[in-house]
């Protein structure tokens, strides 16, 4: 349900996309039986798209934009122009109409033509603002009544239903007989070629199944693959950077499942940027927020969430389990249809920073990212970018929201306790992940896993990269 039939519904009010309602949002230019019926009707459209308007009747035309940080960038943000009166609307644009709806603050919004009510621009979004509530309700909508407005106020900070989080496809991959992995250093474009290449081996389930999850990505954001091949495996090393095995099996598994998502790639200050990385826990690691660790739950995250060039896509092949340790994760679809309508909305604006991981620099950093939506692309079924041990909101209400989210990441994740053989496969624009505490032994039998990163064309990092390597450096 959108914020805008969550925030109407109490007052009795419809609002729906492509069809008959009390409140009609239009993207696009709908059926004919529709447009004759909200021309003749008492409907509000809304709408920020010109050829709608133009079905409908209403005179569009260009307005000059405000000038952007960016010299050779015009930002969308035109004027309303009604009456004798222009102001500034983000995202609106122009309209001649008889007159001009304006919010208390004097930005117009709305307007009236032909009997048509009009509101150009995204004002299903706006209206989680308490101002945007306020101007529904009082204009719109012709509700001037304090008890509505108070009832507002709770519908905009109510959480929505439960929604189960979607199961994680499991597939079995015991009869994959890959080719012999060559000897060749695993960063070299040769080994690399050969896992492209080995790809065409996969058994037709399994090379489906990911080509399908590179085109839509299940709602659970991830992908189980068990059985997958290991070959022979030395105890688990006491520090990843020691492991020593005798054959690249694993590595090669790894890889070539990577390589048909996209293209694998190493981080420099993650392991001096191997393309795969041992993950084993480490007695200097084990009370920190790094993948190391062992004592801390490892909280949830967008893998490398502050990187310009972060992965698509987070593998883990676990060479050796621990029933102790869960791989936890979290899917927006298993919590944007909770989140209360305030935070929804606000999640979608630009209000929030990350830090650095420790990992990639050095330490703990004080330095801070560009402001961002924590929320992005389709409203419905968007993406997800968070950090909750780095992230902060630029203001109260922004901390809010992102606190709520975070909560309700923790209370609606699944966990998937990695066994032998699983290769766990994660879309990092969807599903954020973690890992539950669990106790060392350091005694050559411990939890063990692989993992790589996959982004979607690696030259996108020219300039920050040497071969699949990423060079980024980050501020101290």
């Amino acid at each position: 349900m959108s914020v805008l039939s969550q925030v109407l519904e109490p007052l009795g009010v419809t609002a729906a996309s492509d069809q008959a309602a009390d409140v009609v949002i239009l993207h696009h230019v709908p059926d004919p039986e529709l447009l004759e019926q909200l021309r003749s009707g008492t409907t509000v459209v809304c709408t920020s798209s010109p050829d709608v308007l133009a079905a409908l009747g209403v005179t569009t035309h260009p307005l000059p934009a405000r000038p952007s940080h960016d010299p050779l960038v015009a930002d969308p943000v035109y004027t309303v122009r009604g009456a004798d009166v222009e102001f500034p609307l983000s995202g609106a644009i122009g309209i001649e109409c008889d007159e001009v709806w304006a919010t208390a603050d004097g930005i117009p919004v709305a307007g009236r033509v032909d009997g048509l009510s009009v509101l150009a621009g995204r004002w299903e979004d706006a209206i989680a603002d308490e101002n945007g509530a306020l101007f529904w309700a009082r204009t719109v909508l012709g509700k001037a009544d304090p008890a509505v407005e108070e009832m507002l106020n709770t519908v905009l900070t109510t959480p929505g239903p439960h929604v189960d989080h979607p199961a994680v496809d499991v597939i079995d991959g015991s009869s994959w007989q890959p080719p012999a992995a060559p000897q060749d250093p695993i960063n070299s474009s040769d080994f690399l070629r050969a896992v492209a290449h080995a790809g065409r081996t996969l058994p037709g389930p399994i090379y489906d199944a990911l080509v399908d999850f590179v085109d839509d990505a299940p709602a659970a954001g991830a992908l189980l693959l068990k059985n997958m091949p290991l070959g022979d495996l030395p105890p688990t090393p006491e520090d990843p950077l020691l492991a020593d095995k005798a054959d690249q099996v694993s590595e090669f598994s790894l890889l070539t499942v990577g390589r048909v998502l996209g293209r694998p790639v190493g981080y420099l200050p993650e392991h001096g940027g191997d393309v795969v990385q041992n993950i084993s826990p480490t007695r200097r690691n084990a009370d920190r927020q790094v993948s190391t660790s062992s004592k801390s739950m490892l909280e949830f995250h967008t893998e490398a969430a502050f990187h310009p060039h972060r992965p698509r896509y987070l593998l883990l092949l676990c060479l050796r389990g621990d029933p102790s340790a869960a791989t936890t994760l979290c899917s927006i679809a298993a919590v944007i249809d909770t989140l209360s309508p305030r935070s929804r909305a606000v999640l979608f604006q630009p209000r929030f920073t990350t830090g650095i991981d420790e990992s990639y620099a050095g330490g703990r950093s004080s330095a801070r990212s560009v402001q961002r939506p924590v929320l992005y692309g389709d409203p419905e079924s968007p993406k997800m970018w968070l950090d909750a041990d780095l992230m902060q909101g630029t203001d109260p209400i922004a901390q809010q929201a992102l606190e709520e989210l975070a909560r309700l990441v923790r209370e609606k994740a699944t966990g998937v306790t990695l066994e032998a053989g699983d290769l766990l496969v994660v879309d990092n624009d969807i599903a954020v992940h973690g890992r539950t505490p669990f106790t060392p032994r350091f005694d050559g039998t411990d939890r063990w896993l692989q993992r790589t990163f996959v982004v979607a064309d690696h030259t996108a990092a020219d300039g920050s990269r040497s071969g699949r390597v990423i060079t980024t450096r980050f501020i101290a």
